[in-house]
This record gives C-alpha cells, structure tokens and sequence, in this order.
C-alpha cells in the first residue's frame, strides 16, 4: 500500500511525532510512505532527520502565509505524482487544503483531527470544514472529546467521527547517571521535589498558569526545603514565561531549558508531572508520562479527564480558576509525595497503525 502523508508542518509537536511514529510502523510492514508539508522546513531539523533516517524524504510546499492558494495547484500536482493508493492528512490546513486539492483523482482520502480548536478567530475555518467535508472519504479523530467537539462546531450526527487514540510505547527509564547529569545542568542537585512539564511554549498549554501559581506552591512545600520546577519545550510565549520564572520565591528552582529529544524520557525525574492545558486534543506527553507511573495533575479540559480514566495515579485541578489556586497548589505539592505505580499504556503504537491499517483497507475497498 502507498500512503501519502500530508501535514502543516514539521516542528517538534505531538500530531507531528505521532505521523513519525505512525510511518516507521508503516514502513516495517512493507509498505510504502511519502510525506508533503504544506509549510517550509522549520528552523529545529529534529524531525525532519527523524523522517530521513526512515528513508523518507519530505517534500515542502512552502505555504507559509496561507495567502498563495496556486499552491493548492501545486499540491494537487504532486499528489498525482506520488500517485498514492491513500491519502492521510493531519490537522486543519492540510485537512481542508487537501480535500480541493485532491477533488476529483478518486483517492480515499483519510482526515485526521488532532485537537479540539478553541484559539479565537476560526470561525471561517469551521464553516468551510463543513462546506468540504463531504469531499474526505472518512475522518477519525484522537480522542472522543475532539470527535465530538468537533462535529457539534460542524453540526455532524453524533458518531460521524470516529475515534483512533494516539500510540504511545513505554519509555525506559535512563541510566542513573543520565538523570544525575540532567539535575545538574539545571541546577537541582539539592532540590527535594521536582515538578515537571513537557510540552510547546504556546499559551493553549497553559504554562503561565502554572507559573502564575509560584506563591501557592512555595507556601504549600514544607519548611526548609527547596523544591524544582522545570518545563521542557520552546515556542512563542517563551519570553513571558521567562518573566514570570524570574519571580520566583526562594524554595523554588524555576528552568526552561528549552526543546529536548529526550523530554518525555525526563519523566522519570520528575515527582510529578503536571499539565495545565487551556485545550486539548489527546495529551501525547501526559500518555508518555503515564507509561512511567509517575503521579499526574492535570487541567481538567477536554480530553485530559478521558485519557486519565485509564490512569490510578492522576488527579484533577483547575488551573484556569483564580479562586482556586490554593487548591491546585496544594494538590500539586500532594501528587509530588505520591509514589509511582506500574506503568500504564492506552495504546501502543503498533494497535495505533494496525487500526489505521484496517481503515485504509476498508477505504480502500
């Protein structure tokens, strides 16, 4: 089978990994993967290597402004040349771009939604989602809480969307020395307790709120100790979270190192991990953190509450509320005392592709 895979772009992020993750699976069973983004290589080459490494070599379309719509032309030009057997595409832009592109060449073409979109100003988007829906042969989503989001915001029956949860394997622990080393570069050596995050520097994850939070946490921490906080990734609101660290009281140790390959795996440092996302479509690194049984407190917004149903050491604070973060504080500085459970996995990435496989056949036939 010849699968095309379309994505925005290629920067470091879950629907990007998990497009990764879903073609070396494809790639072991034989069959055969392309990759268009619509955008222009991203600066971080990370994943773009990852992709080469597999042997797939990316094409890129450069439509970085979403302005020039002759690229939809241009789009459609390489889709016939790549002549795949079926189309998948992954996130809004390629979703809706692809559908006209692809119009009329008779290749099942698969969408997949990623995220349950809250950012203001797309309205325009959900109405011509809905005008082209009918153009994509199916569309699945992530979670259930996106599936149904997103056809209440286009006005789908109930069901229209199916589901297919993200793969995530367990992550092995690292060496003792590699975490030693990782608390030293960040100056924790002597920090009782280490709060962690992973995850995009962009205001839909919601780490201001958490830092917003420093006051409540450094009275909630017992006398005499000093504690860690680290969020790993990088993106736009970098500079405001960088202000807001630099307020920090004395017993917190407050770093933002910046992107890591081996971010999730630092989830074996952490005491807690924490994720205080104004909006979600899956959770990928609250999914890979769960794999390492640490305990998790989470924002409970769309799809968190879904993926920590399958999880006995995670707990719910409202993160948004300004009347609660007394509460969030403390029930953070709770979860850090907590020990750690046997991991716990939703869905590898081998049931992941095996149902993607299934729905290609299905499409196919």
């Amino acid at each position: 089978m010849k699968v095309l895979q379309i994505l925005t772009e290629l920067g470091p992020g879950g629907a990007e990994r998990v497009v990764l993750d879903l073609s070396a699976q494809l790639l072991e069973r034989s069959h055969s993967v392309s990759l268009i983004s619509l955008k222009s290589p991203p600066e971080n080459k990370s994943l773009e290597d990852a992709f080469l490494a597999l042997g797939i070599v990316p094409g890129f379309l450069h439509l970085d402004g979403f302005r020039d719509l002759s690229r939809i032309f241009l789009l459609r030009r390489r889709i016939r040349a790549i002549a795949p057997d079926i189309i998948h595409t992954h996130l809004m832009h390629p979703n809706l771009l692809t559908r006209i592109a692809a119009a009329g060449l008779s290749i099942p073409l698969l969408n997949t939604i990623h995220i349950s979109e809250r950012r203001k100003g797309k309205g325009l988007f959900f109405r011509l989602d809905s005008l082209t829906f009918p153009l994509c042969s199916a569309c699945n989503a992530v979670s259930f809480a996106s599936a149904r989001f997103h056809e209440q915001a286009l006005g789908l029956p109930a069901g229209t969307i199916q589901v297919i949860y993200n793969g995530v394997d367990p992550l092995p622990r690292p060496a003792d020395p590699v975490l030693a080393a990782r608390r030293a570069e960040w100056g924790m050596e002597t920090c009782s307790r280490i709060i962690g995050a992973v995850g995009r520097l962009d205001w839909q994850k919601g780490f201001d709120l958490l830092l917003r939070l420093l006051p409540e946490i450094s009275a909630a921490i017992p006398p005499s100790e000093r504690w860690g906080l680290v969020i790993l990734g990088e993106g736009p609101q970098r500079a405001e979270l960088e202000s807001l660290a630099a307020a920090a009281p004395e017993n917190l140790i407050v770093r933002l190192p910046g992107f890591r390959t081996d971010a999730p795996q630092m989830a074996w440092l952490f005491d807690v991990f924490v994720m205080p996302s104004r909006y979600e479509g899956y959770g990928l690194s609250l999914a890979e953190a769960m794999t390492t049984g640490v305990p998790v407190v989470v924002n409970p917004v769309d799809s968190l509450p879904e993926i920590c149903r399958f999880y006995r050491n995670g707990m719910f604070a409202d993160f948004s509320s300004p009347e609660k973060r007394k509460e969030t504080a403390e029930r953070i500085v709770e979860a850090a005392f907590r020990e750690r459970i046997a991991p716990q996995v939703i869905s590898t990435r081998r049931e992941m592709a095996n149902r993607y496989i299934r729905l290609y056949d299905h499409l196919l036939r």
